[in-house]
């Protein structure tokens, strides 16, 4: 093989190389006409929401799990550590629901809810990719002296998939909504991740060196 056929294929492997890296950064632009995926915060509470009110009786009152006979006085307060956005998204979807809830936790009785997350971001081969926001939820019932009647947990799971350019729009600094798991599959192992770059060096050099010596 002569120098400049070395050349040629030096050139073209390294146009391969770095047409893939464009194309792998073009992937995180949005797609323009698709609506956006709901926000890992609004799937949380939304799901939390889904949970509770499979608790509410006809009447709004609260019958917590493995108890049906022991009912939570209403209004109830809801003591959760959360941001204003969730403790609004979920009110509101209680309420829409029948459940009747109290501004404050004075002389009401109230369910402490905590949560305990686990979410993964799965980086697939393409443009798309494999999100699951899942969760642990403690529960208490505290009386109006907050003391705790009962506890009891459960969990949900939610699994989709999204764009890559919508990845840092719909995580959230709220824990629930945040991804405690970032994997990668079939995309950019910690093995091409070193390789390539190195690969590309080695190709621009190779090349340099060739059209240096092809045109003395």
């Amino acid at each position: 093989m002569t120098q400049k056929h070395l050349y040629l294929l030096a050139l073209t492997t390294l146009i391969a190389l770095t047409g893939r890296t464009v194309a792998h950064a073009g992937e995180s632009v949005p797609p323009m006409d698709d609506p956006p995926p709901p926000s890992n915060e609004a799937i949380a509470a939304e799901e939390t929401v889904r949970m509770i009110l499979e608790w509410v009786d006809a009447d709004g009152l609260v019958r917590p799990p493995g108890s049906e006979s022991r009912v939570i006085p209403g209004p109830v307060y809801l003591d959760m550590a959360v941001p204003p956005s969730v403790r609004a998204r979920i009110h509101s979807g209680l309420i829409d629901g029948g459940m009747r809830l109290a501004a404050d936790r004075e002389q009401y009785h109230s369910i402490r809810i905590q949560w305990q997350p686990d979410n993964i971001m799965e980086i697939q081969r393409g443009a798309v990719n494999r999100r699951v926001i899942r969760s642990e939820l403690f529960f208490s019932w505290l009386d109006g002296d907050r003391e705790i009647q009962k506890t009891w947990q459960s969990s949900f799971t939610h699994e989709d998939k999204i764009p890559t350019g919508y990845l840092a729009a719909v995580t959230g600094t709220w824990p629930p909504a945040t991804f405690q798991q970032e994997l990668e599959s079939g995309r950019r192992t910690l093995l091409r991740r070193i390789a390539e770059p190195a690969v590309i060096t080695g190709a621009i050099a190779v090349t340099i060196y060739l059209l240096y010596n092809v045109r003395s």
